[in-house]
């Protein structure tokens, strides 16, 4: 996950730098669903998690391998976090009227 202004000012910065290279990843943090679902329904109670379905088989997840090692070594900071990022997401979706479900 990447919050958009960061996003944003690494496509600026990658612009300024004298000299990139190749591709670049750009995400502050790695997540699963669970782990968003998590974090939302403890910060807002509309979000209870829902108890699982002992029925269903729970699976371990392997994240991918993917780094923003490339960017950060070339001076690049990330501004936002997981947390910020959703409470944003969430108030954006609250000031348009768009309804969330969980």
């Amino acid at each position: 996950m990447v919050h958009v202004d960061d996003l944003a000012k690494a496509h600026i910065f990658l612009l300024e730098h004298p000299n990139p290279k190749g591709r670049y990843t750009c995400s502050s943090c790695y997540v699963t669903a669970e782990m968003v679902s998590q974090i939302a329904s403890t910060k807002y109670p509309e979000f209870q998690q829902k108890t699982p379905d002992s029925s269903k088989q729970s699976q371990v997840i392997k994240l991918p391998d993917y780094s923003s090692k490339k960017l950060i070594d070339l001076g690049f900071v990330f501004k936002y976090g997981l947390e910020e990022m959703l409470d944003d997401a969430i108030q954006c979706c609250k000031e348009k009227g768009i309804p969330l479900k969980w």
